[in-house]
């Protein structure tokens, strides 16, 4: 029994692409709340806003590309 459908190759590609800048933003964030730490003593950021902007900037950017890929094709 199959849950999910198979993605395409440009659905894996823009998740691919998702996935790296989620990752990208996850390493600035951190870097940026690490600083500040150490500079003032406190922290900018709690985890949770970290993780979540990460996620939300994978899969909305993820979403993005795929609908740019979907209105370019039906052209």
């Amino acid at each position: 029994m199959k849950f999910f459908r198979n993605m395409f190759k440009t659905e894996q590609n823009n998740w691919r692409k998702g996935a790296i800048l989620g990752f990208y933003t996850y390493m600035l964030l951190l870097f940026i709340n690490y600083i500040y730490f150490l500079i003032s003593g406190s922290e900018p950021f709690t985890s949770v806003v970290i993780f979540w902007t990460g996620l939300l900037v994978a899969f909305g950017y993820e979403f993005i590309l795929n609908l740019k890929s979907k209105m370019t094709a039906k052209k």
